[in-house]
């Protein structure tokens, strides 16, 4: 089909033509509708289409015309769009008098991107409540401002023969809307409506439907009973119950055997989530934004919530409805807050298929509510919260994938497998890398199902054929054994990367830094290449390249991955390595005479304890001491509450007592990093708790001494290098409050401070930069 509007040249002016390259995010966005009217409004004539590059357009007109467009172009461009570059040449005029859309060409192979999923515009969302509009209590409204996308696509170019809506031929008011240049929907490709588009009914858990009027009132009437709801949505299911009823969060967590991580709340519009959270001008307008995530921010007291949603810590995650049918929830105002948490067991993929769901959560959900549109790739909501008052992921899902993520240098097709907890894959050509959706963990044969599911549709959809294939280099991952097998079976080049080079190093690809830069590296877990725990590092990195040039003195782990779950084990640990006794260590984690007993064996013997530089390690056994917190239910729920704990507190370094970091000196040119030792820290911590000082202070305390101890390190390493720019990464740069504290300090100490805002600065990021790293060697092999 072709579309066009006439423009009748004027024979006194002297005509140029132009074609025109756009790249980025320009399909499926509205924006061959956008240039269309452009064309119209500056009496061009010419086309556009839509290809694997992205669209092609060609002007005739007048030049000061054709300058016109091509400046709004780029100033006007529709909300979802994205142009990454406009490349212009001269063509022989041909007279044609008018400007029209033509089909999608295949050109080779893929560069364009696919749009992320958006949240239901206002003017959808004012045809949804509207008695009078023909869509009103529509669940699948949407037009092209908004609507499903990634979710929905098989490949591109992005036309509805390639999404799961080509099974829903538009009826003629539908296809009218699609063909009239001057509508909202006009090549709006998953247009539909009542009569010619997907529709729900709700199920009971054994697959028997449920006679209703009108299923979504019943799953409102269900949900307030106190009953736990799947809603299918746009990424998958959800499970929903009455956030405001401690008995449906318990029977909740119940069922889905997810006792003490948190649960994410959504709730009808702002105004609702002000009155939940003391949200900051920032986070409300990162609610806002299209991508709508789930924002992390400080809960109101008594807002009604039930106290299990997110016990211990002074946190939710609010977001907003983004789809049409989670609107309809909220447009019966007895409904407050809604649960709506990933509908699975914990750790295990988001389900999406409805048999998948039945089969699933037939044990978790009293009803479904189900619909006939097929998703297509499954995707957990997005996280997010703001750290120095920008936005950082937690978790990139949702709303942003798979938006590519600029890279400094060109790559050459690579893949990146990510590590093995919160995994994130990545595919890189030229100058982007894709990063996927959040996969989870990759511990049980359906998280590798939902890898491989994942990495076959994006390689499918940008056409990549990988030729290296970059990987951690800790041995029990998953993802590197994989990486090694699927190398192997293909013939590709493997690149190792050592875990905390590649978080510096996607930081550094973010800012476009090749380096070498001072990088602070802090987390839980990663492979060192001593064969030891690293997570505390002090490291001079290039892309290419790092030093290690100071960490946190290592400790044993007694029992190995146990000291994760149990974090007085590392409490122990580290009370013995500060010089305790064994029965003050006994009596400061609440261990029993046998529990010690046999800790201090393991330490001495050094009998399943291996060492470990992690700072994540030394939270949790802090946590430990001063909150009681022997046993953890999610990862880095010690330090989240050891965090949480020192809320209100004057985020200051200086505080009326501080705690000291020992520094003692090496020599990183001969490989002999300095160390940072806890052992006064752990004295001071202590004296305060003998003393009788507030948990919640030693808290304060204990994050600026950290942060002291590692702006102090970052300084020795400016004095041995020169180097002035720092990058701050790894898991533990979630703790906004350490984060904080880290960026004042380096900064009044001269230096030029960069964090993620682009990819998770924990595992989540891992997989972009090894891309970076990947692609960094290769590019240094090609230089004489």
């Amino acid at each position: 089909m072709t579309s066009s509007i006439s423009s009748t040249p004027d024979p006194r002016v002297a005509f140029e033509r132009v074609g025109v390259r756009v790249s980025g995010v320009v399909q499926g966005v509205g924006f061959r509708p956008f240039v269309y009217r452009l064309a119209s409004e500056e009496t061009l004539s010419g086309l556009i289409g839509n290809d694997t590059d992205g669209v092609t357009i060609e002007l005739e007109g007048t030049p000061a015309h054709i300058e016109a467009f091509l400046t709004r172009l780029t100033s006007e461009t529709p909300p979802l769009a994205r142009i990454d570059s406009v490349i212009t040449r001269k063509i022989a005029p041909n007279g044609e008098s008018g400007f029209r859309i033509v089909a999608s060409e295949v050109l080779g192979r893929v560069s364009t991107g696919i749009p992320a999923d958006a949240a239901t515009c206002p003017d959808c969302l004012c045809e949804l409540l509207d008695p009078q509009d023909r869509r009103y209590r529509y669940p699948f409204l949407n037009c092209t401002n908004c609507g499903p996308r990634f979710t929905i696509t098989r490949r591109i170019p992005y036309d509805r023969p390639q999404t799961s809506m080509a099974r829903f031929p538009m009826c003629p008011a539908c296809q009218a809307e699609y063909d009239d240049p001057f509508k909202r929907r006009f090549h709006a490709q998953p247009n539909a409506c009542a009569r010619c588009g997907p529709h729900v009914w709700l199920e009971s858990p054994d697959g028997v439907p449920i006679k209703s009027p009108d299923p979504v009132a019943e799953t409102i009437e269900r949900i307030l009973r106190g009953e736990v709801m799947a809603v299918k949505g746009i990424g998958g299911f959800h499970l929903s119950v009455d956030a405001t009823s401690p008995q449906a969060v318990n029977l909740l967590r119940q069922r889905k055997h997810r006792y003490g991580k948190p649960l994410a709340i959504m709730v009808r519009d702002i105004a609702a989530a002000h009155a939940l959270c003391d949200l900051t001008s920032e986070e409300e307008a990162l609610l806002l934004t299209p991508a709508r995530p789930i924002v992390l921010a400080r809960a109101c007291p008594n807002n009604g919530i039930a106290p299990d949603v997110a016990p211990g810590i002074p946190w939710l995650g609010v977001f907003l409805p983004y789809a049409p049918l989670q609107h309809l929830l909220f447009a019966d105002s007895r409904v407050k807050a809604l649960v709506m948490t990933s509908a699975n067991l914990s750790e295990e993929p988001i389900a999406i298929d409805n048999d998948e769901a039945r089969s699933r959560l037939m044990a978790i959900a009293d009803a479904f509510l189900m619909h006939d549109r097929e998703i297509l790739q499954r995707c957990d909501d997005s996280v997010a919260a703001l750290v120095d008052g920008a936005p950082q992921f937690v978790r990139r899902a949702r709303g942003y994938v798979p938006l590519a993520v600029p890279l400094p240098f060109e790559a050459p097709p690579l893949l990146a497998v990510g590590g093995h907890l919160k995994n994130v894959f990545a595919l890189a050509r030229g100058k982007f890398a894709y990063q996927s959706q959040h996969l989870g963990d990759l511990e049980s044969p359906i998280g590798l199902e939902f890898f491989e599911e994942s990495l076959r549709h994006l390689m499918h959809t940008f056409e990549i054929e990988p030729q290296t294939v970059a990987h951690d280099l800790h041995p029990g991952y998953l993802s590197t054994s994989w990486a090694k097998q699927f190398a192997a079976d293909h013939r590709l080049r493997l690149t190792g990367v050592q875990h905390h080079h590649a978080h510096i190093a996607a930081c550094m690809a973010e800012h476009a830094l090749n380096g070498p830069v001072i990088g602070l590296s802090l987390d839980g877990t990663g492979y060192g290449t001593d064969g030891r725990i690293w997570g505390g590092e002090v490291l001079l990195c290039s892309l290419d390249r790092f030093e290690r040039f100071a960490h946190l003195d290592y400790v044993c782990m007694p029992g190995g991955e146990a000291a994760i779950r149990e974090p007085w084990r590392m409490a122990f640990s580290h009370l013995i390595a500060a010089g305790f006794s064994e029965d003050q260590a006994r009596d400061l984690v609440g261990a029993t005479k046998q529990e010690a007993r046999v800790m201090l064996r393991m330490i001495e013997g050094e009998i399943n304890a291996p060492l470990t530089s992690s700072l994540g390690r030394l939270f949790d056994a802090v946590a430990a001491v001063i909150l009681n917190r022997r046993k953890v239910d999610y990862d880095a729920q010690a330090a989240i509450e050891l965090e949480g704990a020192a809320i209100d507190f004057s985020n200051e370094l200086r505080t009326p007592t501080q705690y000291d970091i020992e520094w003692f000196g090496g020599d990183w040119s001969k490989h002999e990093p300095s160390r940072i030792s806890a052992t006064p820290l752990w004295r001071a911590i202590v004296a305060d708790i003998l003393e009788g000082v507030a948990r919640p202070e030693i808290a304060a305390r204990f994050h600026a001494a950290i942060a002291r101890g590692f702006i102090q390190a970052a300084a020795h390493a400016n004095a041995a290098t020169g180097l002035r720019q720092v990058a701050l990464s790894g898991g533990c740069m979630h703790n906004r409050r350490l984060a904080s504290l880290l960026r004042s300090g380096l900064e009044a100490q001269g230096l030029e401070v960069f964090q993620h805002r682009k990819v998770s600065p924990g595992d989540g990021g891992l997989s972009y930069g090894q891309s970076a790293v990947a692609a960094a060697i290769l590019y240094s092999e090609t230089i004489p």
